[in-house]
């Protein structure tokens, strides 16, 4: 029985750093998927189907980002728009799914502000409250 609990007790040992390492290069894999679900959720209430994205999925920004939101974001790339990414993130605290101001331009990697095609009415800075 001793020895049964030292082999626990090592493996558990062993197997915090590699699962330590593993969320701060991927992120926490269920707060990305309640990130990806709750996204999701908002672009259906806006009409859009899973055939108007080129390319959609959970990201982990390597800046520092605004503090009321959390730290996963969510990018769509649009069919009709291929140039633009899209970023929305989640308020904290159970709040609701916003589009960020700042979509990035897939070909010069710099940030556009102004509004394109998909822009939604009520965006707010990911670069502010950092």
């Amino acid at each position: 029985m001793k020895k049964l609990l030292l082999i626990i007790a090592g493996l558990l040992i062993l197997a915090t750093p590699v699962f330590f390492l593993y969320v701060l290069n991927n992120g926490n894999p269920i707060m990305n998927k309640w990130i990806t679900h709750e996204v999701k959720k908002h672009l259906d209430g806006t009409d859009y189907d899973e055939s108007d994205f080129q390319e959609h999925s959970y990201s982990i920004p390597k800046m520092d980002i605004n503090h009321d939101f959390y730290h996963t974001h969510y990018y769509v790339i649009f069919k009709d728009e291929p140039n633009i990414i899209y970023y929305y993130g989640k308020k904290k605290w159970f709040g609701d799914v916003v589009q960020f101001c700042e979509k990035e331009d897939a070909s010069t990697y710099e940030f556009v502000t102004g509004n394109t095609e998909h822009s939604e009415e009520v965006c707010v800075s990911m670069l502010d409250n950092r």
